[in-house]
């Protein structure tokens, strides 16, 4: 097992779950109580991947989606569109 991911908003945690199982990409959302106490926020959840060699697979997968740590913000976005005018 590998962390992924983790957030306090917990949907965000279970869209990605879904995209990577989706994908093939087994996996599982844990609360943080269950992970051992390694979140600093317990009200956090972590995505786990069930096999560490899929870690490659589903960064790309985040990054192409932009979900997960690859999430990219409205603002950012904006201002890079902004540019690119």
């Amino acid at each position: 097992m590998k962390l992924m991911f983790f957030s306090s908003e917990r949907a965000e945690v279970e869209r990605l779950r879904k995209e990577l199982a989706g994908a093939g990409i087994g996996c599982e959302v844990r609360e943080s109580g269950v992970a051992g106490g390694i979140f600093a926020n317990p009200a956090e959840v972590g995505l786990w991947l069930q096999n560490e060699q899929d870690y490659y697979w589903a960064s790309m997968l985040c990054v192409r989606l932009g979900l997960g740590f690859a999430k990219r913000e409205a603002v950012l976005q904006a201002k890079e569109q902004d540019l690119a005018a």
